[in-house]
C-alpha cells in the first residue's frame, strides 16, 4: 500500500499529473458555467450573447453586469435572507474549503503525500471542524455574498465603466475585510489577547490605510489561502465572467481565432458555456504558472 500511495504521489506531483491537474480544474470550470447557462431563461441567455456578439438591442449594447446578476440570482436565487441562499452558499463553501485544500497542498508542499490523508477522522474532529469553518468560513461567505450582491446591485445603476471598475475594487476590498475579521477574532481568543475592540480596530485601520491593509491580509492569504479563499467565490465567478467576456468580444473585433471559436461553440446559442471555456483556460494557466513559480522558488 504505501508504494503504491508513493506511486499515485509522485504520478499526481510529475509535470504531466500538474498539466492534467490544470486541465481538470479547467473543466470544473467550464462544467460550473455550463450548470449555470441550463437552468437560465432564454432571454438572459439572449442578453449574454448580445453582450458579447456586440448586437445592439434599442440603440444600447447590453451591459455586463445586469446580465451577471441575473444569472447570480438564478444560482442563489432574488432573495438573499432565505434557506435557498443560505444552504447553497454552505455548499459552496464547503466545496471550495477542500478545493482550496487540495490545491494549496500539491502547490506549496508537492512532496507531501496527500493520500495518506483521506482516512475519515473521529466525530470530536469532525464537531471541531464544522463548528471552526461555521465561524471561518460558512457565515462569513454568506455575508460576502450579501456584499457582492449589494456592490452587484449598484452596478447595474449606472451604465459608467469607471464606476463599474470601482466597483470590483471596493468588492475585493469588503471581502477581503469580512474574511478577515473571523480570523482576527479567532486567533484572539485561541491566543487569550482578544478584546471587544479588536475588531474595530482592524475594521478602522482598512479605512485609513486601505493599501496597507489589503497588501497585508494578501499576503497571509498567501500563506494561508484555504480560510480565505473561499469567501471569494462571488467575486472570482465575477472578475471571471467580465475577464472572459471581454477576451471573447476581444477576440471578435480584432479578429483573433473568434470565427473558430463560434464555430466549434456557438456562442449565440451558449454564450455562458463559452465564457466559461476561456474562463476554465484562465484558471488552468494561473495554476500552471503558480505550480512553476511554487517549484522555482521552493
Amino acid at each position: 500500500m504505501p508504494d503504491a500511495l508513493t506511486t499515485i504521489t509522485k504520478l499526481i506531483n510529475s509535470p504531466p499529473g500538474q498539466l492534467a491537474a490544470g486541465g481538470v480544474l479547467a473543466g470544473i470550470v467550464w462544467k460550473f458555467f455550463e450548470r449555470v447557462e441550463s437552468v437560465l431563461t432564454d432571454q438572459t441567455k439572449l442578453e449574454i450573447a448580445v453582450w458579447l456578439l456586440g448586437v445592439k438591442v434599442g440603440q444600447r449594447v447590453e451591459p455586463w453586469p445586469d446580465t451577471f446578476a441575473k444569472v447570480f440570482d438564478r444560482v442563489f436565487g432574488t432573495k438573499h435572507l432565505s434557506w435557498k441562499c443560505f444552504w447553497r452558499s454552505c455548499v459552496i463553501s464547503y466545496v471550495l474549503l477542500v478545493l482550496a485544500a487540495v490545491i494549496y497542498t500539491q502547490v506549496r508542499f508537492p512532496s507531501v503525500h496527500f493520500m495518506r490523508g483521506l482516512r475519515f477522522p473521529g466525530w470530536p474532529h469532525m464537531a471541531m471542524f464544522f463548528g471552526i469553518t461555521l465561524f471561518t468560513n460558512v457565515l462569513p461567505d454568506y455575508l460576502s455574498l450579501l456584499e457582492s450582491r449589494f456592490v452587484l446591485r449598484l452596478m447595474t445603476r449606472t451604465r459608467s465603466g469607471g464606476v463599474w471598475t470601482g466597483g470590483l475594487v471596493v468588492d475585493v476590498w469588503l471581502t477581503l475585510l469580512i474574511a478577515f475579521l473571523p480570523i482576527v477574532i479567532l486567533s484572539g481568543v485561541l491566543s487569550g489577547r482578544f478584546d471587544s475592540l479588536a475588531v474595530l480596530r482592524v475594521a478602522w485601520q482598512s479605512i485609513l490605510h486601505p493599501l496597507d491593509f489589503t497588501r497585508g491580509v494578501f499576503g497571509y492569504a498567501a500563506q494561508s489561502p484555504v480560510v480565505i479563499f473561499p469567501a471569494f467565490f462571488t467575486s472570482i465567478w465575477l472578475w471571471l465572467y467580465a475577464g472572459s467576456g471581454f477576451l471573447l468580444k476581444a477576440a471578435r473585433r480584432f479578429d483573433i481565432g473568434f470565427d473558430w471559436f463560434n464555430r466549434k461553440f456557438d456562442i449565440e446559442k451558449k454564450p455562458l458555456q463559452s465564457i466559461g471555456l476561456v474562463a476554465g483556460a484562465l484558471v488552468a494557466v494561473v495554476y500552471w504558472a503558480a505550480v512553476i513559480v511554487s517549484r522555482v522558488v521552493g
